[in-house]
C-alpha cells in the first residue's frame, strides 16, 4: 500500500536492571517502525516500553463500599474505566481508604503483560489486546478466561478499558482482534491451553468490557499467520529476524506516514538540523551615543536553532567583540553610508555542565534568585554519602547550600563543594523544640510572599516502639518515619532587604507544616516529604509525598506553615515502571499547561521520572485528581547520555540558566560493578518538542550540532 509503513509491537525478554530491561520494563508493549529505505526495524523510545498494563485497584477501595471520604480510587486515573476486577484477590483495604486515598502495593495490584496485539478500530484508531499477568510475568488467573483491552488515538496515549471476559476457563492464549468491515463486527481469536482455536464476535469492542462473550470453536482453524500474526513471531532467533535485542514479537500492522511521523516525534530522537540569525538593518545616519546604543543591542541578538521534528529554540550567541567594536566606532564616526554591509561572527552559547555536577548530592535544587538586585544561583540538596541519606557522614547530618554567580560555579569541578555552607546540622531544634537529628531531605528553594524559603524534611530520633507496638529498630537514632515537611525562611532587615542566605543565623527556625486544623499532614503514617510549590490563577498550593503518592493542598503564602484545605491524593503509582512510589513533585508552566514531574520505582538504579499535566491560568481546581492527565510511560528513564549510562534518573526540579533557558536538575545513581554508592546531581537544558512535550535527554550534539555552532549576523546600513 502506497504511503504506509509497518509498525511492530513486541515485548522483551527480561535481562538486567543495569540495562533498563528488568521484568517491570521488558513485560510491556514496545514499538518499532520498519524503515522503507533498508527494511530494518527501528525500535522507538530507545527500545523501552510504551504501553504498560495498569495496576488494578482492589474491590475493597471502590466507591461501592460506601467510603464516607469519597472515591478512594479517584487518583487511579489509568484504571479509571475499570470496574471491580473479576479476578480480585479479596485483600482488605488499607487505612488510606478511610481518607479517600489508596496505598500503593496494598490497595493496587500491579500488573505486567505479554503477547500484545495491535489492531485497527472501526474509526481508524488503534486497539491493543494482550494477556495480563501478575507483575513480573507470572499468571494472575485472568489468562484463564479474559484478555486486557486498551484503545488509543495515535499510540502516544492510551485508555485502558479493562478485561474482556470470554465464556471459557480453558485458557485465552495469544488473543487477536480484527475488525471485519463487511460484517461490521470485531472477531476475537485465541487458542485454548490444549491448542483449540476459539472465536468470539462483538459489534462494539469497547462495550465488550463488563460482559461475558459467548465463544465458539473457530471452524476455519486459522493459524497465527492467517490471523494476521507475523509468522516470524514464533522464531527462536527472533532477535536475528528483527534485529532488536531480546525481542519477543507480537504482530505488525500497516500505518500511514503521518502516523509514523507522530510516533517518531514522540518516541524518536530529536536533533539539531540548522541555525540562523535574521539579518539586521541599522540607519547609517546615526552618530555618537545613538550609534553606539544601536550597535550595543546587537550583542543580545540570539540564534534560532531548528530541529528534526520541526521544533525550534532560541540561544544566546557570543559575538566577536572586536567586530562589534569596529562597527561601533565606524558608525559613530560617520565612516559608513547607506548600502554598506558588515558581517559579525559569533559562536552559539552552549554550556555543557560537568558530569557529575555534584557527587553524592541527591534531590537537587538549583534556584535563580536576586539578592537585593544581585543575580545569584543557589544550589541545595540532600547529603547522600555512600547512599546513606538518613544519618550520613558518621551521623554528622547537615543541609549543604552553595551560592555562586553562575550555575557552572556551583559544580564540584568549579569548587562548589569547598564553598558549601551548612544551614542546619544534626541537633538543631525546630520550632517545637525538637532536635532534628537526621535526614534533611529534598530541600527546595522557593520565593513565598516575597521571602526566600526552603521546604524540606528533617527527621528525629525514633521512639522505642512503632505505631503498631512492635519494637523500633531506629529507637534513639534518626528515624525517617518520624520526618515531616518543614519550612524555614530568610530573614529581612527593617527596610525589607534580604539578609545574606549564606549565614545560618539569617534563617528562621524550621517549622512543621500542618493541616488546616493544626493536624499532621499524613493521617495514615507519620512521614511527609518532598514538598514543592505550585502557583496558578492566584492560588497557592503545596504538593508533596506521603502514603507513597503525591498529595496537594492549598495554602496562604502569608502563613506558609499551615494548609488552607484538606490534602487530596492526585498521583498514584499505577504501573510496573513507577510501582511502589510517586514522589518528588515539581512544576513548571509552559504554553498554558502545568507540567508536574514526579519520580517513581523507589530510590536506586530503577528510578524514573513521570509526568502529569493540567491547564494553567484557567481557574482549574488543581485539588481535583480528574484535572490532571498522566503520561502512561516515563518522561525520563535510565539511558545513555553523551555516551555514558545514567541509571536511576529522577527527583528533578525545573529551573532556569543565566540566559533564561529552562534547565532540569536531577540526580542519578552511582552504580559500578554491581555496587550502589548513592546519588549524584546533574544539570541539563530542556528542549520543547514541536508537539509541546519537554525533552529531558537531548544529547549535547543533538542540542547543537558542531557544524552549526559558528554563525554569522549580516548587518546592512540603511
Amino acid at each position: 500500500m502506497l504511503g504506509t509503513t509497518s509498525l511492530l509491537c513486541y515485548t522483551c525478554k527480561p535481562t538486567k536492571r543495569e540495562e533498563a530491561n528488568n521484568a517491570d520494563i521488558a513485560l510491556s508493549m514496545h514499538l518499532a517502525l520498519r524503515s522503507r529505505a533498508c527494511g530494518d526495524w527501528m525500535p522507538l523510545n530507545e527500545n523501552y516500553g510504551i504501553f504498560f498494563a495498569a495496576g488494578v485497584p482492589s474491590a475493597a477501595c471502590s466507591r461501592a463500599d460506601g467510603n464516607p471520604a469519597g472515591d478512594a480510587r479517584a487518583a487511579c486515573v489509568a484504571a479509571a474505566r475499570f470496574g471491580v476486577d473479576p479476578y480480585d484477590d479479596g485483600r482488605e483495604a488499607s487505612p488510606a481508604v478511610a481518607y479517600g486515598a489508596v496505598m500503593p502495593e496494598v490497595d493496587i495490584v500491579l500488573k505486567s503483560l505479554r503477547d500484545p496485539y495491535l489492531f485497527r478500530l472501526a474509526d481508524g484508531g488503534f486497539g491493543i489486546a494482550a494477556t495480563r499477568t501478575a507483575r513480573g510475568g507470572d499468571p494472575d488467573g485472568s489468562e484463564r478466561s479474559s484478555f486486557l483491552l486498551a484503545v488509543s488515538r495515535d499510540l502516544t496515549d492510551f485508555e485502558q478499558l479493562g478485561q474482556v471476559v470470554l465464556d471459557t476457563d480453558a485458557g485465552v492464549n495469544k488473543p487477536s482482534v480484527e475488525f471485519d468491515q463487511n460484517a461490521g463486527e470485531y472477531r476475537i481469536r485465541w487458542r485454548s491451553d490444549d491448542g483449540v482455536a476459539r472465536i468470539a464476535v462483538v459489534r462494539d469492542i469497547a462495550e465488550a468490557v463488563g460482559r461475558t462473550l459467548a465463544v465458539a470453536d473457530d471452524t476455519e482453524a486459522l493459524d497465527a499467520a492467517a490471523a494476521g500474526r507475523d509468522p516470524a513471531g514464533a522464531c527462536a532467533d527472533a532477535a536475528d529476524v528483527y534485529g532488536i535485542a531480546d525481542v519477543v514479537p507480537g504482530n505488525s500492522i500497516a500505518i500511514t506516514e503521518k502516523e509514523a511521523r507522530t510516533l517518531i516525534a514522540r518516541f524518536g530522537r530529536i536533533y539539531n538540523t540548522g541555525a540562523s540569525v535574521r539579518p539586521y538593518s541599522i540607519p547609517a545616519s546615526l552618530r555618537g551615543e545613538e550609534a553606539r546604543a544601536a550597535v550595543w543591542t546587537l550583542r543580545n541578538v540570539c540564534a534560532e536553532l531548528k530541529y528534526s521534528d520541526g521544533s525550534s529554540a532560541m540561544r544566546a550567541v557570543d559575538w566577536d567583540a572586536d567586530e562589534i567594536g569596529r562597527l561601533n566606532d565606524d558608525l559613530a564616526a560617520g565612516r559608513l553610508v547607506a548600502g554598506d554591509r558588515r558581517a559579525i561572527h559569533g559562536r552559539i552559547r552552549q554550556t555543557v555542565y560537568p558530569v557529575p555536577f555534584a557527587v553524592e548530592r541527591a534531590d537537587p535544587s538549583v534556584f535563580a534568585w536576586k539578592w537585593n538586585g544581585e543575580p545569584l544561583f543557589l544550589f541545595i540538596a540532600t547529603e547522600d554519602e555512600d547512599g546513606n541519606c538518613i544519618d550520613p557522614r558518621g551521623g554528622r547530618t547537615h543541609m549543604p547550600l552553595r551560592v555562586a554567580s553562575s550555575i557552572a560555579q556551583l559544580s564540584d569541578a568549579a569548587g562548589g563543594r569547598e564553598r558549601e555552607v551548612d544551614l542546619l546540622v544534626r541537633g538543631d531544634l525546630n520550632s517545637e523544640g525538637r532536635a532534628m537529628t537526621g535526614c534533611f531531605w529534598a530541600p527546595e528553594l522557593h520565593v513565598i510572599d516575597g521571602r526566600l524559603s526552603i521546604l524540606f524534611m528533617p527527621c528525629f530520633d525514633g521512639p522505642s516502639a512503632n505505631p503498631d507496638g512492635s519494637p523500633n529498630d531506629r529507637a534513639g537514632k534518626p528515624d525517617m518515619w518520624t520526618g515531616s515537611c518543614h519550612i524555614m525562611q530568610l530573614r529581612q532587615d527593617a527596610d525589607g532587604r534580604d539578609l545574606d542566605p549564606r549565614e545560618p543565623g539569617n534563617w528562621t527556625v524550621p517549622e512543621p507544616i500542618l493541616g488546616p486544623d493544626g493536624e499532621a499532614l499524613n493521617p495514615v503514617q507519620r512521614i511527609s516529604l518532598d514538598m514543592t510549590v505550585i502557583v496558578d490563577s492566584g492560588r497557592w498550593y503545596y504538593a508533596w509525598q506521603q502514603v507513597g503518592s503525591v498529595w496537594i493542598a492549598g495554602f496562604d503564602p502569608k502563613r506558609p506553615n499551615r494548609l488552607t484545605s484538606k490534602p487530596r491524593q492526585i498521583i498514584v503509582p499505577e504501573y510496573a515502571w513507577d510501582n511502589a512510589i510517586a514522589e518528588g513533585p515539581n512544576a513548571v508552566v509552559h504554553d498554558g499547561r502545568i507540567f508536574l514531574i514526579y519520580s517513581g520505582s523507589l530510590v536506586g538504579i530503577d528510578y524514573t521520572t513521570g509526568l502529569v499535566t493540567a491547564p494553567a491560568g484557567e481557574n482549574t481546581d488543581l485539588l481535583d485528581p480528574a484535572t490532571w492527565t498522566k503520561l502512561a510511560y516515563p518522561l525520563q528513564k535510565s539511558g545513555m547520555y553523551n555516551g555514558e549510562w545514567q541509571l536511576g534518573t529522577g527527583h528533578g526540579m525545573w529551573s532556569h540558566d543565566e540566559d533564561g533557558n529552562l534547565i532540569y536538575v536531577f540526580h542519578n545513581a552511582e552504580y559500578e560493578g554491581g555496587r550502589y554508592g548513592g546519588r549524584d546531581a546533574q544539570v541539563r537544558r530542556v528542549h520543547w518538542s514541536a508537539e509541546g512535550m519537554p525533552v529531558l535527554d537531548l544529547q549535547s550534539t543533538e542540542e547543537l550540532h558542531p557544524d552549526y555552532a559558528c554563525i554569522t549576523m549580516n548587518i546592512t546600513l540603511s
